[in-house]
């Protein structure tokens, strides 16, 4: 039993105590993998560029490649005259040089001559007889990036546990980085209850309801860079639920169980987590409303995760977002805290909760931008459909009145 814990924990206590105990970041698996693949997955190192970007300096704008100083003074009263010395072609490096006193037409993307620090826009000037004249001053650096301004080379520019997404991949892109580290961690997921049957069953037998959390949280954890497994339905009866428990342990890094923590399973699950080599069951439920009968187990040695989730679709869903997402962030060893956004916003209408638990009450933003709570049991499966995060109420808050300000996280 080391470890056991005999009374609801807070979130963040249990956070911490897990981390700590399981001695959190592990050495993960790594796996090289080409960028269309890693796509919504966390890489396992830090990518740093090879090559710095822009490769060179090129222009921002069509226009005129100019020597800044030369028109310093130009203004649409008293204009400035360059002498046109040709154009800069795209996709090639320009054979002429910028002299004082000349110009070159540029378009957007092409590279700046030699001699050149900065290019006039294409309507701050006209071109007569060979002079192209001038209306507007510019500085140097304006409307161009200079070879290496966004990324010299040797720049990290991933970190452990970041994710390849739409706002990474064209980084990636850009690089010509076409393989990134990304980390193998083993989840697998278990459905318990007898009353539970696949999805694909119909009609349903009497007494029974389809599997809803094995997909669920697969889903959501795929949301948030973390492939799983689903394994399919254990039996609540004794023997076989601890054996099969002990193979899927054995071949995982992480094991999550769903709708094990009910009263009675509860009981019987505990006791199959508390043979779990040292530190064993380290939680035995979370003060989180909905969301308390949550377990944590795990094994330091052999590098094991055990969690296992409530039954009631809505609780269990909370859990992996309050919960199980931040464990595997700290197992990984990444401060990734933008998956969720906090923000505080006014309510649209009044909210009762009551001191004691942490809850966590599903709502959507309106158009005027406040918080317009989804009130569901922890049964109902529909309430998400519609949702844009939770309602975080503190343990120690109670009503939350119309206009007040409440802590919302947007997924």
């Amino acid at each position: 039993m080391s470890g056991f814990v005999k009374e609801v924990t807070p979130r963040m206590q249990a956070l911490q105590h897990v981390t700590e105990k399981l001695s959190f970041p592990w050495h993960v698996r790594t796996v090289d993998m080409p960028i269309d693949s890693a796509l919504g997955k966390r890489i396992s190192g830090d990518v740093e560029t090879e090559e710095k970007y822009p490769p060179f300096t090129r222009s921002l704008r069509d226009g005129f490649a100019v020597h800044s100083p030369d028109v310093v003074a130009a203004t649409p009263g008293t204009p400035t005259f360059l002498d046109k010395t040709g154009d800069i072609p795209m996709g090639i490096l320009p054979e002429i040089s910028i002299r004082p006193g000349e110009a070159a037409g540029i378009p957007t993307g092409g590279v700046l001559p030699d001699g050149s620090d900065a290019v006039v826009m294409l309507e701050n000037t006209s071109f007569t007889g060979g002079w192209v004249e001038v209306r507007s001053a510019v500085q140097s650096g304006e409307n161009v990036i200079f070879a290496g301004e966004e990324f010299p080379a040797g720049q990290k520019i991933l970190s452990r546990g970041d994710m390849v997404d739409f706002r990474t991949m064209s980084i990636l892109a850009t690089l010509g980085i076409k393989t990134v580290p990304a980390i193998d961690l083993k989840i697998s997921i278990l459905s318990t209850g007898d009353e539970i049957v696949p999805v694909e069953t119909y009609p349903l037998p009497p007494g029974k309801i389809r599997d809803v959390n094995g997909w669920s949280v697969r889903s959501l954890l795929a949301r948030y860079g973390f492939d799983s497994e689903y394994r399919g339905i254990l039996s609540d009866e004794g023997d076989p639920f601890e054996r099969t428990v002990k193979e899927e342990a054995a071949r995982c890094d992480v094991l999550i169980l769903s709708g094990g923590s009910s009263v009675g399973i509860r009981d019987h699950c505990s006791r199959v987590l508390e043979k779990l080599p040292d530190p064993g069951l380290m939680v035995r439920g979370i003060n989180i409303a909905p969301g308390k009968p949550t377990l944590i187990a795990g094994s330091l040695e052999e590098k094991k995760l055990v969690v296992s989730l409530p039954g009631h679709p809505l609780s269990c869903f909370t859990v992996v977002y309050v919960l199980l997402i931040p464990l595997l962030l700290s197992l990984i060893g990444t401060n990734d805290t933008k998956y969720k956004i906090k923000m505080q916003l006014p309510m649209s209408r009044d909210i009762t909760a009551r001191t004691g638990p942490e809850e966590f009450v599903p709502c959507r933003i309106t158009d005027d931008g406040r918080i317009d709570p989804i009130l569901a049991k922890s049964g109902y499966v529909s309430s998400l459909a519609s949702a844009d995060g939770f309602i975080r109420i503190p343990e120690d808050r109670e009503t939350i009145r119309a206009g007040e300000t409440a802590e919302v996280w947007l997924w």
